[in-house]
């Protein structure tokens, strides 16, 4: 019975350590501004949403919301969160 407590202790003690690691950086944003960014990307172009990612580009959080239009293409709008301004395409 010790060996497999010790064992359990040092598999989650692990995870935890891997699960940290994994967030240590600043790779994600609370889910107010993640949703604060989702209004603002639809409200720019509005239609249903298909995808939300929060990515890390050039050492700059951005929101990216992929938006089906009235017309079934699909539109990628990016938001700066820190602002909550759309970011003007390349």
């Amino acid at each position: 019975m010790k060996k497999m407590t010790v064992a359990t202790l040092f598999t989650a003690t692990m995870l935890l350590f891997s699960f940290n690691s994994a967030f240590a950086g600043n790779e994600g944003l609370p889910a107010d501004r993640v949703i604060a960014a989702i209004q603002t990307a639809v409200a720019a172009n509005p239609g249903l949403i298909h995808e939300v990612e929060v990515e890390t580009k050039q050492g700059k959080l951005t929101v990216e919301v992929k938006i089906i239009d009235a017309k079934g293409q699909k539109i990628k709008v990016k938001v700066n969160p820190e602002t909550n301004a759309v970011i003007p395409a390349k």
